[in-house]
């Protein structure tokens, strides 16, 4: 580019030395160009270096009749060599050589890269004897060598009885429980400051916890369980490398994509069987998963989708165990020693689960829970995407779905997101009925059980679940009582309304507060249910309860008592007359008419109910809201109905791997770290959806995410030191360029360029 200032012809310059740098090399996409600019204005000198790595990855320049690559494919292909600290680095840069030198053999180096990731540290290399090696699963921290997790929990647990409450640890456990805190994620920020640590017990769940001592004199606890859970073993850090590589050759080889994203799909290790039973195996390649989806953009929406789906396996596999270890027990027909198998496995499994569940949310946690980025919108673009094309399908899953839970708790953008892809589906005709009642099930259990959820997104949302069951009422009245009880029109009329019923619930006294303190006595209650409005809105539910369908008396029989018996503190008369309604039917029908969904293949659950997976509990106790219920209510005390169950987060699924684990986890609760608040994360008591929140429309995603999680245009402040480019072309350069004349000496250059008052065109800088 000969003139400064010419953007468009130095733009089209960079394109055209890197189009033909491209030409000369053998290799697309191996090339980076550099620019140097000298000291004259008008001149800039371009240089084309072919180099076949970016940067950051070593430097190996192209050459002909360059040397042989110092590892074979035969040792390339050798996954034990990828662990070896020895051998690492000349594979590693003999993967590069030979994916620059020899392309043909890239797939290859792929799938000995992935093989290896899969298969994880082995202590033998004889084939079908290949044994996991037991310094896989070793941690060193502080200068010291653990063996497993499990025995650094033991350790740490075995400290917290040896001192007295309040004792100051000594030099060398304060040392080694310094280098824990440091696997927190907030554990640099905790650590400022720090001139000590002691033991206490945690005022919330009455657990001895270790405490940190800051010189103002202030005291914070900390979960040490947590930070063990993130402390790296020696297979992890292999791995870590291994991906390292991975990433780099994708980079060079971006058409590789998906056939490397296959072969990672293809070698998810089995949940099942003696070698899926390595908890740690399934924690190291979870992590590995996530590495490679946040350094490639490219495979990462097909990877997490693949990641999703097996979670919802396991999950699904977890529960149907479950089902059936208590269809025998009640049967008792099985063997003892086969029940006591599938009780192992099904405890293993629940392990595994926990550990990737855990996995999951801490990389929620670190990717998203930090300032809104387009590239945050972007991942949470696509994993809203996988919750409504996998996990809402998916009605036997009880605990993957608690990931989108905590992703809508981080900004309240991301549950309207949410929100308005459940509400969109419920109203959608051209959607399945089977989707439409799920997505029932799962904006009931939602709204009931989200703490973080403000009365302004609650209100509004049950408004919509109101308008829906008014909207279908008349049609499923003449269905109802024809006796078509299973038709889609009464399901759907019947899933609306025990959406209402079981929110109204959880919600019954935060409804029942006034909506505006000069008017006390009038609050959600009444608006919802019209009661003293001498106008019935489309979004009054009181009309519905009154149908002549009866349909309080034929949703489920658990949410209906429950609501009147929620209701009779604060409209008495209208809970005695459902109360009646429940009563006179139940005397004359059998239950069989309550509504399951059966008949549209749906069982009758609620997708949030308590979370159950022990470890992992950490990053949803305190944003979860538990079921509380008195002594007076009518509903049986003796049988917990799904929707209804209390939390019991620490009695299921206790696994443990070994006797050192288990004495760990004893007395040790994982408690929350309760430092980012609900105000933090934007959910004000005022804050409520957006004008955009609504029922009915596209049910693309990119029409459904929330216009807030879109990143809006910064203020220029004026007194920054801005300033704006000065003129391209001089305008004593015209007279030298007879394009530029041209357009100057235009009729409507210069008709436009006068205004009304008869002034003269604008120069070139207005």
């Amino acid at each position: 580019a000969q003139a400064a200032g010419r953007e468009g012809v130095l733009c089209l310059g960079v394109q055209a030395a890197f189009i033909e740098s491209q030409r000369r090399t053998r290799h697309s996409g191996a090339s980076i160009l550099f620019a140097q600019r000298s000291r004259r204005p008008a001149t800039l000198t371009w240089m084309v270096v072919d180099v076949q790595i970016l940067p950051g990855e070593p430097c190996i320049p192209s050459k002909a009749g360059s040397e042989k690559p110092s590892c074979s494919m035969q040792e390339l292909g050798e996954p034990l060599g990828w662990y070896d600290a020895a051998t690492y680095a000349r594979l590693r840069r003999s993967a590069f050589e030979v994916a620059s030198d020899r392309p043909t053999n890239l797939a290859r180096v792929f799938d000995s890269l992935i093989k290896a990731l899969a298969m994880g540290m082995r202590r033998s290399r004889k084939g079908d004897r290949d044994e996991r090696d037991p310094q896989a699963e070793c941690i060193t921290l502080a200068g010291t060598d653990w063996e497993t997790r499990a025995h650094l929990k033991a350790h740490c647990q075995e400290m917290l009885r040896r001192y007295p409450e309040n004792a100051r640890l000594d030099d060398n456990d304060l040392a080694l429980m310094r280098a824990v805190l440091t696997l927190h994620p907030r554990g640099q920020e905790k650590l400022q400051d720090c001139v000590g640590m002691t033991v206490g017990v945690h005022p919330e769940y009455n657990n001895r916890c270790f405490v940190l001592v800051y010189g103002s004199g202030r005291t914070e606890d900390f979960s040490y369980v947590r930070c063990i859970d993130n402390a790296p073993t020696a297979e992890e850090l292999a791995q870590r490398q291994i991906c390292d590589t991975l990433c780099g050759l994708l980079r060079l080889h971006p058409a590789s994509s998906e056939h490397v994203a296959q072969m990672i799909e293809e070698r998810f290790p089995s949940y099942r069987g003696k070698e899926g039973a390595v908890v740690e195996r399934h924690r190291s390649w979870t992590k590995s998963v996530l590495q490679i989806v946040s350094q490639t953009p490219a495979v990462s929406e097909f990877l997490l989708r693949v990641l999703v789906r097996r979670m919802i396996e396991m999950d699904a596999a977890i529960q149907k165990m479950e089902g059936e270890l208590e269809q025998e027990g009640d049967e008792m027909a099985a063997e003892e020693a086969e029940k006591t198998q599938k009780q192992s496995q099904l405890t293993i499994m629940a392990h595994i689960l926990d550990a990737t569940m855990t996995v999951a949310f801490e990389y929620l946690q670190r990717s998203l829970d930090c300032n809104a980025a387009d590239a945050e919108n972007r991942l949470v673009f696509s994993l809203m995407g996988i919750f409504e094309s996998t996990v809402m399908l998916t009605h036997r899953s009880r605990c993957v779905q608690f990931l989108w839970f905590y992703l809508a708790s981080l900004r309240p953008p991301w549950t309207e997101t949410l929100l308005s892809l459940l509400l969109r589906t419920a109203f959608a005709p051209t959607a399945s009925i089977h989707k439409r009642l799920i997505s029932l099930a799962y904006l009931a259990s939602f709204v009931a059980r989200a703490k973080f959820l403000t009365i302004n997104f609650t209100l509004r949302t049950v408004q919509y679940i109101a308008t829906l069951a008014r909207e279908q009422m008349q049609a499923a009245e003449t269905r109802i009582l024809a006796g078509e009880l299973s038709h889609p029109q009464s399901l759907l009329f019947l899933y609306a309304v025990q959406a209402m019923c079981y929110v109204l619930c959880f919600n019954m006294d935060e409804f029942a507060k006034p909506l505006d303190p000069a008017v006390p006595a009038r609050n959600a209650l009444h608006v919802l249910l019209n009661e003293g409005a001498p106008e019935v809105g489309a979004e009054a539910f009181g009309p519905v309860l009154e149908s002549c369908a009866n349909p309080i008396a034929r949703i489920n029989r658990q949410v209906a008592e429950q609501f009147c018996h929620c209701l009779r503190p604060h409209l008495p008369q209208v809970s005695a007359m459902l109360q009646q309604r429940i009563t006179s039917f139940s005397m004359d029908q059998s239950p069989s008419h309550f509504c399951t969904g059966d008949a549209a293949g749906l069982d009758l659950f609620f997708p949030f109910d308590p979370y159950r997976l022990r470890h992992s509990s950490v990053f949803v106790l305190s944003i979860y809201r538990d079921w509380t219920d008195d002594d007076e209510s009518t509903a049986d005390p003796a049988e917990e109905a799904d929707g209804f169950v209390k939390a019991k987060i620490n009695a299921p699924h206790r696994n443990s791997q070994s006797e050192a684990e288990s004495a760990s986890d004893a007395s040790d609760m994982d408690f929350v770290d309760t430092h980012t608040g609900q105000n933090e994360r934007g959910f004000t008591p005022l804050v409520g959806p957006s004008p955009a929140f609504r029922p009915r429309g596209s049910t693309d995603m990119a029409d459904i995410m929330s216009p807030l999680c879109m990143p809006m245009g910064v203020p220029v402040d004026e007194d920054d030191g801005f300033l704006l480019p000065s003129a391209s072309v001089p305008m004593d350069a015209a007279s030298g360029s007879p394009l530029l004349s041209s357009f100057m000496n235009s009729g409507a250059y210069r008709e436009g360029g006068t205004n009304s008052s008869g002034g003269t065109a604008p120069t070139a800088m207005q």
